[in-house]
This record gives structure tokens, sequence and C-alpha cells, in this order.
């Protein structure tokens, strides 16, 4: 991975840790527990942030690179990019953890793509731009 690409993968990151708060913490904290499955004791009364930011390291990573093979070097084509990459992971991950664990409910689930392709598209548009920096 190239200093471009690094670079990138941090701002993305940043995108995806303050657009995942204000969206699901500020905008759809209470609808995300409504919405929950039958498994009690999931939520942690406080989040440990530290593994949060890792996380959001490694989707910034994730989308970087995605976004350089690619070739999107502007907004709009990071922003298509990486709607279409956070659709595919939210339909992915959020239905095989519905067939398989008690967590959210088919609601939720298609709620989540909404709001991955949003926040993916989001941080796309910043990756796109920082990757077409110097070009």
């Amino acid at each position: 991975m190239n200093m471009k690409c690094l670079v990138a993968s941090v701002a993305g990151a940043v995108v995806f840790f303050v657009g995942g708060y204000v969206v699901y913490e500020l905008a759809l904290g209470g609808f995300l527990e409504a919405n929950m499955g039958s498994a009690t004791g999931v939520m942690k009364e406080s989040p440990n942030f530290l593994w949060i930011a890792v996380g959001q390291l490694a989707s910034g990573g994730v989308l970087a690179t995605v976004l350089s093979w690619k070739g999107a070097t502007d907004a709009q084509g990071g922003a298509m990019g990486g709607a279409k990459v956070g659709a595919l992971l939210a339909v992915a991950f959020g239905f095989m953890m519905l067939g398989t664990m008690n967590v959210s409910t088919l609601t939720w689930a298609i709620v989540d793509v909404v709001v991955s392709v949003v926040l993916w598209g989001a941080a796309g548009a910043v990756v796109g731009i920082m990757l077409g920096r110097g070009d």
C-alpha cells in the first residue's frame, strides 16, 4: 500500500467513525434498539472506541484499496464505488447474521443496507478525492 492509499484509508476511516456515530447513534439509536433480535446482553453498556477505530481503519483500507484498483480519483467515482461496495457488504453480512443469529430483525437488515450505501458513498467520495490528489 502506497502513502496516497494509506492517507485515503485514514480519511475514509474518519468519515466512517464520525458518520457512523451520527447515523447509528444519534439518528437511528432508538430504531436500532427497537429492531434488535431476541438475543440479550449483546450491546455493551459503553462501547470500546479503540476497537471501533481499528474496525473503521480496516474499512477505510478496504475502501481505499478497492477504489484504487478501480481507478477512482474524484468524489463522484469514489462515491459511486463506495456505495456499491457498502451495499454488497451490508447485504452479505447483514443477511448472514440475520440467518444465523438473533441480533437483528429483517427491518434492521434492510435499513442497514440503505445506511451503508450512504456512509460508504460518503467515505468513498473522500477516499476518491484523496486518491486523486497530486495527479
